[in-house]
């Protein structure tokens, strides 16, 4: 071990994990401010909306291409 360094640990707490944060402004992203999700629907998608400034629930997205097979 010549010239290796060490690395001496003093102290470890075990403590209960978090199972949900609280206290936190979004819990959910219908939360969120730039997202409105009225209508929100079976197979809906989110699509940004330039002139709300928001993402929008849509099940037919406009100005959009998927080329990518079958979902």
């Amino acid at each position: 071990m010549a010239n290796a360094q060490r690395t001496i640990v003093k102290k470890i707490t075990l403590g209960v994990p978090v199972r949900k944060v609280t206290g936190a402004a979004a819990q959910a992203i219908g939360d969120l401010t730039d997202v409105d999700v009225t209508g929100l629907a079976d197979k809906g998608i989110l699509q940004y909306n330039i002139n709300t400034g928001k993402f929008e629930v849509t099940t037919a997205p406009t100005g959009l291409t998927l080329s990518a097979g079958n979902f």
